[in-house]
């Protein structure tokens, strides 16, 4: 599957997501872009996931028009360990991605699924 790591996510996560190609926002220069820009750009470059720690997607967006699935972490922070504690459900979580436009990752490992494809 193809994924981008929000800008907001640790640069080095892109190696906690084996059997994916992983990217970061940062090695495409798109830094600057936020939110609804970079979900376009993202979507438009043929991205099938975007993996954020933002918790505030759900609500700025409209998750039924989407142009790739999010993949929201709910971690208490973006740093590495974290995010690397909680890798191996976000693997888990990508499966769901074929199938939902929103997914959720708790800090418990429990896998949240919102607005199914259709």
């Amino acid at each position: 599957m193809r994924v981008l790591l929000d800008n907001c996510v640790a640069y080095r996560a892109k190696g906690l997501f084996p059997g994916h190609e992983v990217v970061h926002a940062k090695d495409l220069d798109w830094d600057a872009l936020a939110n609804g820009k970079l979900l376009a750009a993202a979507g438009g470059a043929g991205f099938e996931v975007m993996i954020t720690v933002d918790k505030h997607i759900r609500g700025q967006q409209n998750l039924n028009e989407l142009p790739l699935t999010v993949l929201e972490i709910n971690s208490p922070d973006s740093r590495l360990p974290e995010l690397a504690r909680l890798a191996q459900f976000v693997l888990q979580a990508l499966v769901e991605c074929q199938h939902y436009r929103f997914v959720s990752v708790q800090r418990d490992g429990r896998i949240e699924t919102l607005v199914p494809r259709v």
